[in-house]
């Protein structure tokens, strides 16, 4: 029985658009902040969470780096959580993620205040999976370039490679 409805369901959602669709999603407990953000902030929210993002971590992992060098900052380590919460780059930014939040129609409070935890002893694995912190990381990462790779990142590598070649001379 339950198929059948699945199957009616499924047809009556190919009549529908784009927009409807993502409504019902919303509309059936689909987590709202991230139906509601553009797709380029959705796939590094995904990213991110997966831990397949485009940061030193990963890019060391799968062979694309050499080290896990922040090239925002410099820090020693470019991880999600050095991102998030102690890059030096984005202060701005995660002080608004951590402590303000955003006020008005659209607004939402800040991590600590959702999860009643300071920022040092919540491993961003949690606050990924709390759908309270969505809105709050769609704001951070549209704010940020964290998760991209920049044309930091670029200028570092070349010159790695000019090195590499002038240490034949």
């Amino acid at each position: 029985m339950k198929w059948e409805e699945s199957k009616k369901e499924i047809k009556e959602l190919g009549k529908k658009s784009k927009h409807s669709y993502r409504y019902d999603l919303v509309k059936r407990g689909g987590n709202s902040a991230v139906m509601k953000a553009k797709k380029t902030i959705v796939a590094r929210f995904y990213q991110l969470e997966s831990g397949h993002a485009l940061i030193a971590k990963h890019l060391l992992q799968i062979g694309k780096r050499r080290d896990m060098k922040c090239w925002w900052c410099g820090h020693e380590y470019q991880t999600r959580d050095h991102l998030f919460k102690w890059c030096k780059r984005w202060k701005r930014e995660q002080k608004r993620l951590w402590v303000d939040g955003q006020e008005g129609e659209e607004g939402y409070e800040g991590v600590e205040k959702v999860l009643k935890k300071p920022k040092i002893s919540l491993p961003m694995s949690l606050v990924f999976a709390e759908e309270k912190c969505s809105q709050a990381l769609m704001d951070f990462l549209s704010c940020t370039d964290v998760g991209r790779i920049s044309g930091v990142v670029e200028e570092a590598e070349n010159s790695d490679h000019e090195e590499s070649s002038d240490g034949g001379v």
